[in-house]
C-alpha cells in the first residue's frame, strides 16, 4: 500500500478542480447554451414553450448578473467593515485590513491607540495580531501623532532619495576639485581658441563654449579610472552614523515615560 494518495479521489474532485480553476469556461460554455436554445428552439413534448425561454434567459443573463451581485455584495460589506492598515517601519509591514465591526469593537489594545486617517475613514496601527483559532485580534498604536509608522516610511524614503542625491553630487563636486585650477586653465584655453576662430571667420562667439567645454570637463572626470565609488548606501549611512555618534559615558539613565498626545478610542 502506498504512503502517498492520488490527486483525485474521484471524478467528483476533477469536476470541482476544473470549475474553481476554468470559471471563464464554464461561462462561455453556459453562455453558449443560452444561444443555442435562442436560436434553434427546440421542442420537448410536455414541457411549455415558455420553459425553454426561462433556461435561455437563465443562460444568457444568469452569469454576468450573478458577478453583478458578487461585486456588490463586496463592496457593501467593505463598505461597512473597518478599515485598518497595519504599518510597521521598523518591519516595514503595510498591509491593509477588513475588520467586521463586531471584532473591531471587542478588541484588545496593548499600549496606545489606534489612529483615525484617510479623513477619519479607516484606521492605523503599528501592530496586527488576530488569531483566527480563538477570533480575538490585538492592535497596538503610537503614542505621539507625529511618530505614526506612516509618516516615517514616507519620510525615511524622502532621506534615502535626498541622501543619494547628495552623495552623487559630493562624488562629482570631490573629483573636480582636485583638477579645478588645471581644468579651469584648459576651459579658458578652449574659450580662447573658439573666440579667435569666430573672429578669423567674421563670426559671433559662440554663446555656448564655456558650457560645452566645461560640459566635456565633467564627462573627462566620470570616465576616469580613479573616479571615486560609494559603496551600498545602507552601509555607508552606517559608517557614517557610527564615526559621528559618540560613545556613552557612565551609567546608562532608566527611561523615561514620554508624554502622549495618543489615538482616541472610537
Amino acid at each position: 500500500m502506498s504512503d502517498t494518495s492520488t490527486t483525485f479521489s474521484s471524478n467528483k474532485d476533477r469536476l470541482t478542480y476544473f470549475l474553481a480553476e476554468g470559471q471563464l469556461i464554464v461561462l462561455g460554455v453556459i453562455i453558449a447554451l443560452g444561444i443555442l436554445l435562442v436560436w434553434f428552439r427546440p421542442s420537448i413534448p410536455g414541457v411549455p414553450s415558455i420553459v425553454h425561454g426561462w433556461l435561455a434567459a437563465l443562460f444568457l443573463l444568469g452569469p454576468p448578473l450573478l458577478g453583478l451581485f458578487v461585486t456588490l455584495f463586496r463592496k457593501f460589506r467593505n463598505f461597512r467593515w473597518e478599515t485598518v492598515f497595519h504599518i510597521n517601519g521598523a518591519t516595514d509591514e503595510r498591509e491593509k485590513w477588513y475588520v467586521k465591526p463586531a471584532i473591531w469593537s471587542e478588541r484588545t489594545t496593548e499600549g496606545p491607540s489606534p489612529y483615525r486617517c484617510n479623513d477619519d475613514e479607516a484606521w492605523e496601527v503599528r501592530e496586527f495580531d488576530w488569531q483566527e483559532e480563538t477570533e480575538t485580534l490585538t492592535v497596538r498604536g503610537s503614542h505621539l501623532s507625529q511618530m505614526q509608522d506612516s509618516a516615517l516610511v514616507t519620510f525615511r524614503t524622502l532621506v534615502h532619495d535626498l541622501h543619494e542625491t547628495f552623495v552623487e553630487k559630493w562624488m562629482d563636486l570631490n573629483a573636480l576639485r582636485a583638477r579645478d585650477t588645471k581644468r579651469g586653465l584648459e576651459v579658458q584655453a578652449d574659450v580662447v581658441n573658439a573666440q579667435a576662430e569666430a573672429s578669423e571667420r567674421g563670426q559671433m562667439q559662440p554663446k555656448l563654449s564655456v558650457k560645452e567645454a566645461w560640459e566635456d570637463s565633467l564627462e573627462q572626470v566620470k570616465n576616469d579610472d580613479d573616479y571615486l565609488e560609494v559603496d551600498d548606501l545602507e552601509s555607508y549611512a552606517e559608517e557614517e552614523f557610527a564615526s559621528w555618534s559618540p560613545e556613552p559615558i557612565g551609567p546608562e539613565r532608566p527611561p523615561e515615560t514620554a508624554a502622549t498626545d495618543g489615538g482616541e478610542e472610537p
